[in-house]
């Protein structure tokens, strides 16, 4: 079955940085760390973690099908990726910044992150208005982060600000996060939650990649909703939009049913304002998914499709064949209306990343 009467938007793409084009961007003080071949590894970021090597990258070496022969995940290789799986526009994160959270360094991290946006900017978005970027920010100090999203948004025009799923000292739902919410709450711009390193959640001795890739992108997504809704985030922005990025959405299953047992346990002062299932209701939070997960149309039962938007996440995981292939599989499901379908696979996220 073709997919070519719908409309499709990619909610969660990956650029590829290009280091030494990034270091045109930085300022002089941490140009060296990216430029000087002496050094045992070229870059800025940390090493997102000791698990995560282009072996374990997904289809592997001669297998992989890319969309150009420019550098896979570059602006010209996101173009022709668009083009040729059909899809319209991408919501495009970072894949280096997904360690972002483990830099400890605060000055440091403004910088990178300054960088990054610039970059982005100028290798991305100027390539194509199809690829619209999500910035990336240094919560590692708030109001410099707070400047940085307004900066990234109002400047550069980016569709919203990423945290990293794991890696900050405190949970995502700590007050002290809480200016970034405003802020973005002000400029009616969603955050995006994004599952990256499997450092700290108690999977670190873990030594194969397949069992890891099971369990670190979806668990600190639910750490992060859960902090979200218990810890008063939402109460408190009631006009915030928050998205969960790289875990699919069948995790959100067991969820609701733990909130919803959990409403008639526990002291009525531990619970939110409203009933926890109400929070993903409405359209303010929006988890990308897989055209595979057997759960969507079910979960979607429960809290509406508005919250369930199509991710590639290519490059990593899925060359072009693939792409296109769990597209397919969302227009060929038999548990899903022809309206949801198209809610899925382009309106959600249009309509959450205000595209």
């Amino acid at each position: 079955m073709s997919y070519d009467d719908y409309s499709v938007v990619d909610c969660d793409g990956h650029v590829v940085e290009w280091i030494p084009d990034m270091a045109d961007f930085m300022s002089d003080r941490i140009k060296g760390q990216a430029t000087n071949p002496a050094r045992d590894r070229q870059g800025v970021f940390p090493s997102i973690d000791g698990m995560h090597f282009a072996l374990h990258a997904g289809t592997t070496g001669s297998e992989r099908v890319t969309a150009s022969e420019y550098m896979p995940g570059s602006g010209e290789d996101w173009v022709a990726f668009l083009e040729q799986a059909g899809i319209d526009k991408t919501v495009l994160f970072t894949t280096e910044g997904l360690s972002v959270g483990l830099i400890q360094i605060p000055r440091y991290a403004v910088e990178v992150c300054q960088a990054y946006n610039d970059y982005i900017y100028e290798k991305f978005a100027k390539v194509s208005d199809r690829l619209r970027p999500v910035a990336l920010l240094p919560m590692q100090d708030v109001p410099e982060a707070v400047k940085e999203l307004r900066r990234a948004v109002e400047k550069l025009g980016f569709v919203g600000g990423m945290l990293p799923s794991t890696g900050l000292p405190l949970h995502l739902g700590h007050q002290s996060y809480w200016p970034v919410y405003a802020q973005a709450e002000r400029l009616g711009v969603p955050i995006a939650i994004h599952g990256g390193s499997n450092l700290g959640m108690g999977i670190d001795t873990f030594t194969n990649f397949t069992g890891s890739h099971v369990l670190h992108h979806s668990i600190p997504l639910m750490i992060a909703l859960v902090s979200f809704i218990y810890h008063g985030v939402f109460d408190a922005h009631p006009k915030l939009k928050a998205a969960f990025m790289e875990g699919g959405c069948g995790w959100l299953d067991f969820l609701i049913d733990r909130m919803v047992r959990d409403e008639n346990y526990f002291d009525a002062a531990d619970q939110p304002k409203m009933r926890p299932v109400e929070y993903l209701k409405g359209g303010r939070i929006l988890l990308g998914c897989e055209g595979s997960e057997e759960t969507l149309a079910y979960v979607a039962s429960r809290v509406g499709i508005e919250a369930f938007a199509y991710a590639s996440d290519y490059p990593h995981e899925v060359d072009l064949p693939a792409a296109k292939h769990e597209i397919e599989e969302v227009v060929e499901r038999d548990d899903m209306s022809r309206e949801d379908k198209q809610a899925v696979l382009g309106d959600n996220a249009k309509r959450f990343f205000n595209l």
